[in-house]
């Protein structure tokens, strides 16, 4: 029902805007993205030389968005659209269908996951900005070679980071947080992620839940449980308070209400988990 729902706004969008012209006063190509971390890694890669737009509005979670018809209506007259996929953006989904042929459409990830959060794996990150620079390459071929010196310099940023993830010495540790996004970071780092809530975090923990995690935070030693800053504290906090440790952020780069890019929220993101994890 949700999809149909989608999809008749659609089809009207569509008949109003099929005999628009496709424009752009700054004469660059127009690219949306549909959440945060998408755009970011776009902006990236694309520099100055084309306008990227982020569908979903500023500080919004991609599991609560909906496109509205308006939203629907600039898709048709952009030049490429760039989604993430697995499982995170599903409503788009039901429209890259619908849209007409002058506009290519990049899905990042082609399977669907049990856990979306594919960009916070630094493996997955260079996948992204790979996948990124081709996309905007096949509709600036003339630019291609500026696309590729920006991905290959910001990649090379991000192995230095990840050098100091690897070193860090979190391996066999036990990460306690509310939100189970953490996941493929945390198998490349060798830690055990515990979550309160589930991949989402949309639902309520249980009070059994919040009973179970507050046992094995006591039995395990940790000092530390981490929380998404845009869903707010309140729950890392009763939990903090009953088992005897502390809160602290750490960011799914979801959406930033600060605008930071990816390497300086994943600088921060270190930093909080070698308080919270050592």
């Amino acid at each position: 029902m949700k999809k149909l729902l989608c999809i008749i706004p659609i089809m009207i969008v569509l008949l109003l805007s099929s005999c628009a012209d496709k424009t752009n006063n700054s004469g660059k190509a127009t690219v949306y993205t549909s959440f945060y971390a998408v755009s970011d890694f776009t902006k990236t890669v694309a520099g100055d030389l084309v306008d990227v737009i982020n569908l979903m509005p500023q500080g919004m979670e991609p599991h609560d968005f909906e496109p509205t018809a308006t939203d629907i209506s600039k898709l048709t007259k952009s030049d490429l659209f760039i989604y993430n996929g697995g499982g995170i953006d599903d409503w788009a989904d039901s429209i890259i269908d619908t849209l007409p042929d002058t506009v290519a459409v990049t899905r990042l990830y082609d399977t669907e996951n049990t856990d979306p959060h594919t960009w916070l794996s630094f493996k997955n990150a260079y996948a992204e900005l790979n996948t990124i620079c081709n996309a905007l390459s096949d509709i600036e071929p003339q630019n291609k070679a500026v696309f590729e010196a920006n991905r290959d310099s910001y990649i090379k940023k991000l192995e230095e980071l990840e050098n100091e993830y690897k070193n860090a010495g979190f391996g066999g540790l036990k990460m306690f947080v509310t939100h189970g996004a953490y996941g493929y970071l945390c198998e490349e780092l060798g830690i055990e992620q515990v979550a309160l809530e589930g991949i989402s975090g949309e639902s309520d923990p249980s009070p059994a839940q919040v009973a179970q995690v507050v046992d094995d935070i006591k039995k395990s030693g940790a000092k530390c449980i981490f929380y998404e800053p845009l869903e707010g504290d309140k729950t890392a906090q009763a939990v903090a308070n009953e088992a005897g440790v502390i809160a602290l952020p750490l960011s799914t780069f979801e959406a930033d209400d600060e605008n930071r890019d990816y390497y300086t929220v994943m600088s921060e993101n270190l930093e909080q988990m070698k308080k919270g994890l050592k």
